[in-house]
C-alpha cells in the first residue's frame, strides 16, 4: 500500500511479512526461494528497486567480458536443480540451450548472464516497485506509529523515482540488498569531473570520448579482474589512444582458483568462519584475499602480454603496465588532466598526461548501512565494532526489537570472503527464508499463547 509521507499512525496500512530493498541477483535469489515455497508459506512481501528496471552493472557489461562463475552457480540450481528458474531452463526458453552445450563451456558472457538475471526478475515482477529509492527506515509500534521503544514493525520510507512523491511501506522484516558503493583513493572525486570516473560507470562515462581513432589519453588505476578488462578494452577500442596501466604491485597477479582454495566457497566453510573469534577471522581473510580482490583471471593477463609484446615488435608501444605507482592526486589542466602518482618502492613522483582517468579501485560494503542509522540504538556490536550478524544474516539486536534485519552481501568479516560474490546465492537465500519462516511460526506461537489458545492448535 503506497500513500503520503506522514509520520503518524497508519490504520489499515497493509503489513508485509518481507520487504526487500534493492532488486539485485541476492534479492533475485530471495524472491525464487519464496516463489518457489508459496503458497505453502503465504509470505507478504515486497521489493523495492531504485533502477527503473532489471539490469546488472551496467556500466560494465563490455561485449565478450565473461562470468567468472560457473553457470551451475547460477541463482537457484545448487538448492533446487528442478526449478524453472535455472540457466539452463533461461536457455531453454531462449532455444539456445543446444548452442550454448556446443561452446563446451559453463562460462557465459556477462552480458548473456544480465539477461539471464533480467528474465528471472520478469517472472517475479508482481513483487517488485521499480523507480523506488528508499531514503530511511524507522522503527514502528504495532499501529505503524513511529516508536522510540519495543518496535514490532519498520517503517520504509521511499521516494518514487518518475513522480517525486513521498511513498511508506510497513513490514515485519526487511532484507537489505542495495549494493556496494564505488570507491577512490582519498582526495580523488570521480563525481565532479567528466574526465575522472569509476569503472562502475564506464560503458556511460566512455561515451564522452565517441572518436574512436582519435589519440586519446588513458589512465587505468587498479590491479583487479576490472582494471584488466579496461586496459583491453581501451587498448582494442581505440587503436590509435596511448594508455597506461597504474598498478601498486609489480604487476598484475593471477586469480587463485586453485582446487583446494575454491573450496571457500562451499557452504560449510561460512560455518566455519562465522564461529571464529574476530581476529582469527581477519586472518583467514587476509590469507584468501587474493581469491577475490586485486586479481585477474590467468587467460586475461595472458591477452594483454601478448597484445603489448606485438606492440613492442611492431615498434610502436603506445600501452604500457607501469608497476609500483599509487594514485594520489588529479588536478585539471588546460588539455585535459595530470595524474599524480607516488612510486611506492622508489619513492619519487610519477605524473602521467591523460585525457582520462578510469579507477578501477574497487568497491565499499559497508555494513552500517546509511539507510540503518535510525535502527542503530537496538543493534548489538561485535568483538571487531561492528554489528554483530548471526549466521542467519539478520543483526543482533537487543530484547524488545522484534522485527528481523537481515543483510546480504555486508557480511564478508562475519560470514566469508564468498559473501559479495555469486558462488553462494541460493543458499544465503533459502537460509535467510528458512530463519523468516521461523520468526514468524515464533510470533504466532507468542500471539496465540497471550490470547490464551494453546499453540498445538495452530
Amino acid at each position: 500500500m503506497e500513500h503520503g509521507h506522514y509520520h503518524g499512525p497508519v490504520s489499515g496500512a497493509e503489513v508485509y511479512d518481507v520487504v526487500g530493498i534493492g532488486f539485485g541477483p541476492a534479492n533475485l535469489a530471495l524472491a525464487i526461494a519464496m516463489e518457489e515455497a508459496a503458497p505453502e508459506a503465504g509470505l507478504r512481501r515486497l521489493f523495492l528497486e531504485a533502477k527503473p528496471s532489471y539490469v546488472w552493472h551496467p556500466g560494465m557489461l563490455l561485449e565478450g567480458s565473461m562470468l567468472q562463475v560457473t553457470v551451475l552457480k547460477d541463482l537457484v540450481t545448487v538448492e533446487n536443480p528442478r526449478s524453472g528458474f535455472t540457466f539452463l531452463s533461461y536457455l531453454k526458453e531462449k532455444g539456445r540451450l543446444y548452442d550454448f552445450l556446443n561452446l563446451r563451456t559453463l562460462f557465459p558472457t556477462r552480458v548473456e548472464f544480465n539477461d539471464y538475471l533480467g528474465w528471472a526478475a520478469e517472472k517475479l515482477d508482481r513483487w517488485v516497485c521499480y523507480g523506488r529509492q528508499v531514503v530511511e527506515i524507522l522503527p514502528a509500534a504495532a499501529d505503524g506509529s513511529v516508536t522510540a521503544e519495543n518496535p514490532e514493525l519498520l517503517r520504509v520510507m521511499a521516494r518514487d523515482a518518475a513522480s517525486g512523491r513521498s511513498l511508506e511501506y510497513l513490514t515485519r522484516h526487511l532484507v537489505l540488498a542495495a549494493g556496494a558503493e564505488p570507491v577512490a583513493p582519498a582526495g580523488i572525486d570521480f563525481r565532479r569531473s567528466p574526465r575522472v570516473f569509476h569503472s562502475h560507470h564506464f560503458l556511460d562515462r566512455i561515451r564522452a570520448f565517441p572518436d574512436r581513432e582519435a589519440p586519446y589519453r588513458f589512465v587505468v588505476v587498479g590491479s583487479g579482474q576490472s582494471a584488466g578488462e579496461l586496459f583491453e578494452y581501451l587498448m582494442d577500442h581505440y587503436p590509435n589512444a596511448d594508455v597506461t596501466a597504474a598498478v601498486r604491485r609489480f604487476a598484475y597477479k593471477p586469480v587463485d582458483e586453485s582446487d583446494f582454495t575454491n573450496r571457500i566457497f562451499f557452504p560449510e566453510w561460512v560455518d566455519y568462519y562465522h564461529d571464529l573469534p574476530g581476529e582469527r577471522r581477519r586472518a583467514f581473510f587476509a590469507d584468501l584475499k587474493d581469491v577475490n580482490y586485486a586479481a585477474i583471471d590467468h587467460p586475461l593477463i595472458r591477452r594483454i602480454y601478448e597484445k603489448l609484446y606485438r606492440q613492442k615488435v611492431r615498434g610502436h608501444e603506445r600501452c604500457r603496465l607501469r608497476p609500483f605507482l599509487e594514485l594520489e592526486r588529479v588536478t585539471e589542466t588546460g588539455s585535459g588532466l595530470a595524474v599524480e602518482c607516488r612510486d611506492v618502492m622508489q619513492g619519487g613522483r610519477v605524473e602521467l598526461a591523460a585525457d582520462a582517468l578510469v579507477l578501477c579501485t574497487g568497491y565499499e560494503w559497508r555494513k552500517e548501512h546509511p539507510l540503518l542509522d535510525a535502527l542503530a540504538p537496538w543493534f548489538e556490536r561485535d568483538d571487531l565494532g561492528g554489528y554483530a550478524v548471526k549466521r542467519d544474516y539478520a543483526i543482533a539486536a537487543r530484547g524488545g526489537f522484534r522485527p528481523n534485519v537481515y543483510l546480504q552481501g555486508y557480511c564478508e568479516d562475519t560470514h566469508g570472503i564468498s559473501e559479495t560474490v555469486l558462488s553462494l546465492l541460493p543458499v544465503r537465500a533459502k537460509e535467510i527464508l528458512t530463519s523468516i519462516l521461523a520468526s514468524r511460526a515464533t510470533s504466532r506461537e507468542m500471539a496465540v499463547g497471550a490470547a490464551g489458545v494453546p499453540a498445538s492448535l495452530l
